[in-house]
């Protein structure tokens, strides 16, 4: 019995400034988008991205 390989995601955090104190992040599988949420700084966008991702690949079947 041949065993079967799991297929490769490739998923990615985008990150968008839309206003000084503005950041969108987004996490998207090709051109679809998953996640996506605002913060008030790049960093805690980044970090609230990343987490995102992170849940998507801990919650994958």
């Amino acid at each position: 019995m041949a065993h079967k390989i799991p297929a490769r995601r490739m998923l990615e955090v985008r990150l968008d400034a839309l206003l000084p104190q503005k950041w969108e992040w987004q996490v998207w599988e090709d051109d679809a988008l998953l996640m996506s949420g605002h913060e008030t700084s790049r960093e805690t966008a980044q970090i609230e991205g990343n987490s995102a991702l992170f849940y998507l690949l801990r919650t994958a079947n």
